[in-house]
């Protein structure tokens, strides 16, 4: 793959309205939501590079996300402008890392998350090295969003709670699994409402570790880490495969 165009951004920005249908039962925009709100900018900015999964689908190949690290100052509510900036933050082994800053109409920090894709064959169903598909094209000058790690997370312990959550078909993305959002949906789901009405979500830290189709379900469990962490596990009930690992953080106002 060529490198794109030297007229295409390095750096992609696109403002967005919080709309109701973005926002929970608190008011605030639903963490689901906002995992929509990075996907679609990043889907914007690969169209730029000329790089879409539309494209890739030609050549039997596509992105899945690997990794998702978010770090969440405060979670905006109805009618607030949202500026996201994304980049193409360089290629770390079967990596493509990504990068994204969200703000307020102030210029505020809401949120900051760094991510790792895979360039994935869907014939031989496995990972490619992604300079086969993408050269990455110029990476920004600016800093990492985020100076964190992207080990893979643990996973839950001994849980706490665990829920069973019927995987329908609208939960299905253009590759046909379980949209990344539904999965940061599900594990806040699983801390209960107790937590989610009396504590603010600071951080939310995802891996994909396998694909979930329609017609199965999956258990959702939850353990309790570090002070005001929470360590998530989700698996297929069918066969017991773990298809994500999750991470969250609380904090009390």
């Amino acid at each position: 793959m060529a490198l794109a165009p030297a007229s295409q951004p390095v750096v992609h920005t696109e403002s967005i309205v919080v709309r109701v249908f973005e926002t929970d039962a608190n008011g605030a925009l639903a963490p689901r939501s906002l995992c929509d709100f990075l996907q679609e900018a990043a889907d914007r900015h690969v169209a730029l590079l000329g790089v879409t999964v539309e494209k890739l689908k030609e050549r039997s190949l596509t992105w899945i996300l690997s990794r998702l690290r978010l770090s969440i100052q405060r979670l905006p509510t109805k009618g607030e402008t949202l500026t996201i900036r994304t980049w193409h933050a360089g290629i770390d082994r079967l990596f493509s890392l990504r990068d994204y800053q969200v703000t307020d109409a102030a210029g505020s920090p809401v949120a900051s998350a760094i991510t790792a894709w895979l360039a994935f064959d869907l014939a031989a169903r496995k990972p490619v090295r992604v300079q086969s598909v993408f050269d990455g094209g110029e990476t920004s000058p600016l800093p990492r969003s985020l100076d964190v790690k992207l080990d893979r997370l643990p996973g839950a312990g001994q849980p706490f709670d665990e829920r069973s959550i019927s995987v329908r078909w609208s939960d299905l993305d253009i590759n046909r699994h379980v949209n990344n959002s539904r999965y940061a949906e599900w594990v806040v789901e699983g801390v209960g409402s107790e937590l989610r009405d009396h504590a603010s979500l600071q951080g939310l830290d995802l891996d994909f570790l396998a694909e979930t189709q329609a017609g199965g379900s999956v258990a959702v469990r939850t353990s309790r880490g570090d002070t005001g962490v929470l360590e998530h596990t989700v698996a297929r009930r069918e066969d017991g495969i773990e298809v994500a690992r999750g991470r969250t953080l609380w904090r009390n106002p």
